[in-house]
């Protein structure tokens, strides 16, 4: 049994201090927020929290699905480093980047090159060009390297999707490209092949719902075509910063999509309450149907323990899973 780790929106870096001159695009709502609100409901000793406890549940491998900082400020893309580090290496923690790590466009080294060895694929494993891999057709950024990336751990294959763009005010939305998109069936495919679990992170939810049109994957119906013909096993999220538990069709069968709550939410909302979820995942016994058998436990945030403990049980996440 492999168990995956899976925590998202952390926003767990401070942007004040910066200078006026940074301030003067996109960024100066986002300062405005986390000044008059935010720094309030999301808090930096529950990150701490978070990070102790999955490493005393020592999961075989953890996901980090964005929004590690806030506004894109060059100082928190150095903290978040920092943080990264602190959590564990680069060959346990697998990343892509949310909405607010590319709040703004950003210089590749003062930006993603701190995160590259948590955001790439292994050695001979990602897209075979040599593109370094901007897969949203535009000149606001790059990436270092190709996407989507991939990693192989025992039977699991984590496949990072990026869909994190720059955006204009008051919009948090995300694409993930057509170049992207071609590359991404042409690899699940390929990793079915080798009859590995597939597992796919990304930011923005795949599944339309409880999202609003100036927070959405304006691409999400070209990926839900894709995992329909392609095929994975699973697909985990954040950015609602909810509980969100839905699923796919595909020709093999039943894709879960699962949204997790932010890891460092300590507001008034208990819907919202920090969480991270681990997922079992093991191979199933001959006659029972899926490839994998997952079950899901979820650890959540006791603001008055001021710790993470059990919620619930680990059950079957097909159980979970909405109607």
């Amino acid at each position: 049994m492999i168990t995956l780790g899976h925590l998202s929106d952390l926003h767990a870096t401070d942007p004040t201090g910066a200078g006026a001159t940074s301030l003067l695009n996109k960024r100066f709502f986002g300062w405005l927020s986390w000044t008059i609100n935010r720094h309030r409901h999301y808090q930096r000793h529950v990150v701490e929290a978070i990070f102790e406890d999955i490493q005393r549940e020592s999961p075989d491998h953890v996901a980090v699905t964005g929004d590690l900082i806030n506004i894109s400020l060059p100082h928190e893309f150095e903290a978040a480093s920092r943080m990264l580090e602190k959590l564990g290496s680069s060959q346990w923690v697998t990343v892509v980047p949310g909405n607010h790590d590319a709040y703004v466009g950003v210089s590749v080294e003062r930006a993603w090159a701190l995160w590259a060895d948590y955001l790439a694929s292994d050695t001979n494993e990602g897209a075979a060009s040599e593109n370094n891999a901007n897969p949203h057709n535009s000149n606001a950024f790059s990436f270092p390297g190709n996407l989507p990336s991939v990693r192989i751990r025992g039977d699991l294959a984590l496949v990072g999707v990026w869909s994190a763009i720059p955006t204009p005010p008051f919009v948090a939305a995300g694409k993930v490209g057509s170049d992207q998109l071609e590359q991404l069936e042409k690899t699940l495919k390929s990793l079915r092949e080798r009859d590995l679990c597939r597992v796919v992170l990304v930011h923005h939810p795949v599944v339309d719902g409880h999202v609003t049109r100036r927070r959405r994957l304006v691409d999400s119906p070209e990926l839900r075509g894709v995992l329909e013909r392609a095929g994975a096993d699973l697909v985990i999220h954040g950015h609602n910063h909810r509980s969100e538990f839905k699923a796919l069709q595909s020709n093999e069968g039943t894709i879960p999509v699962v949204g997790v709550r932010s890891a460092s939410y300590a507001g008034p909302n208990p819907e919202k309450t920090a969480q991270y979820h681990l997922y079992q995942i093991e191979r199933a016994q001959e006659g029972e149907g899926a490839r994998f058998k997952i079950s899901l436990r979820t650890r959540g945030w006791n603001e008055q323990a001021r710790t993470f403990e059990e919620v619930g049980n680990a059950e079957p996440l097909l159980d979970r899973l909405d109607a």
